[in-house]
């Protein structure tokens, strides 16, 4: 009787995640650092993901029960509406997972989504209404300009009928940016609660450099995506200016770059990479290229980033952007450049690489990252807020 008192009152965090994206970009390394921090409080961890996922690397716990229903997919308006029949058999199976294995299991059940569209939302919002809610919490991470977007009202309305859907003080708003935080706050007119990134932990080491070839080796990393600068960096690749060829560019193969005679240099990698493989290339990279538009970026955080320093590396950032305000916090405008001319992107890169001085900001930048984006500090976090009432 003693054990299973003991076991009801452990909280369980249900990582609710719809989209696996083929495992690109910070997903699975999200949620299994997730896993982690729950697991330094004691708490126990689970997660939901869609049927037939075919992501390796996943955790035992976690239960390929959700409709696999693509609701983010490009389409006409039509073809839209009738996502509103995946919106309910995901919320269906949603509800159903969460009566097989979370109801009634704790004194406290924790739902977190920390990636969605409104769909995915209104999916959750379903699946509250075929469930008892008393002793379920909700944690919605934004981490997107959501009070930008042209469907900002849905998620205000789907936000306050999922409030409504628990008991008082059980939803709980959070994001991973203190610009952004306030935003939110501002429009949903709510408490948002700011978090460290937990999976920015980079593995540097002194390896074996087969790929280092002579000069600078930039890395533009991840998926090539407009907002990600990729136009910026067809030109830097397209451009033939004096000293060019000491820099070698390290790009996806779907980035589909060609160098030009007398260009930078150029390496093409796979899209997709493996932890030791993302690994490798943050420990033999000098500087980490993010010519992210400023629209996009504005608010939001880059993981690519946060790994960046934690990896002591050299970040190229442009201005106005997240990561321009945290270069800022710490003295380190030099590294905000101007991204339109490649000329002096070349002159910014060739001038920075030599410097000891932004090398030593980068050093106490890098330090105070590690104690705040971090395991401890994300659990730590989290246990403030059950405190909450």
């Amino acid at each position: 009787m003693i054990e299973n008192q003991e076991k009801s009152s452990t909280p369980i965090l249900v990582s609710l995640i719809p989209n696996l994206m083929g495992g690109k970009g910070h997903i699975v390394p999200y949620h299994q650092a997730v896993s982690k921090a729950v697991s330094k409080l004691g708490w126990k961890h689970l997660a939901a993901i869609p049927s037939r996922s075919r992501v390796g690397d996943l955790l035992a716990e976690w239960d390929d029960c959700l409709s696999n229903f693509d609701l983010e997919k490009e389409g006409n308006f039509w073809q839209k509406i009738l996502r509103l029949t995946g919106v309910f058999y995901l919320g269906t199976t949603t509800a159903k997972y969460l009566q097989n294995k979370v109801i009634d299991q704790s004194e406290l059940s924790i739902i977190f989504l920390e990636r969605f569209i409104h769909l995915q939302l209104f999916a959750l919002t379903i699946a509250l209404w075929l469930v008892p809610t008393k002793n379920l919490s909700v944690w919605l991470l934004y981490r997107r300009n959501t009070h930008k977007d042209k469907t900002r009202f849905i998620y205000k309305f789907l936000n306050y009928l999922i409030k409504k859907s628990l008991p008082a003080g059980n939803l709980k708003l959070l994001t991973d940016s203190d610009l952004l935080g306030q935003s939110l706050s501002n429009y949903f007119q709510e408490n948002v609660i700011v978090m460290p990134i937990p999976h920015a932990e980079i593995k540097v080491n002194n390896c074996d450099i087969k790929d280092k070839s002579p000069g600078i080796l930039c890395w533009w990393p991840g998926f090539p995506r407009e907002e990600k600068g990729w136009n910026i960096i067809k030109k830097l690749v397209n451009s033939n200016l004096n000293n060019s060829d000491q820099i070698c560019l390290i790009a996806a193969e779907k980035s589909n770059l060609e160098v030009t005679k007398g260009g930078i240099k150029l390496k093409l990698i796979q899209d997709k990479l493996t932890r030791e493989e993302y690994d490798y290339w943050f420990s033999v990279s000098d500087v980490i290229l993010l010519p992210y538009d400023y629209q996009a970026y504005g608010e939001r955080t880059s993981g690519i980033f946060t790994e960046s320093i934690i990896a002591g590396k050299i970040p190229l950032v442009t201005d106005k952007t997240w990561m321009a305000y945290e270069l800022l916090k710490y003295n380190l405008g030099e590294l905000i450049i101007n991204w339109e001319i490649p000329e002096e992107v070349f002159i910014s890169i060739l001038k920075i690489i030599k410097c000891s001085y932004i090398k030593n900001k980068i050093k106490a930048m890098q330090n105070s990252y590690l104690n705040y984006h971090c395991l401890n500090s994300y659990a730590e976090v989290m246990q403030k807020i059950i405190n909450q009432k």
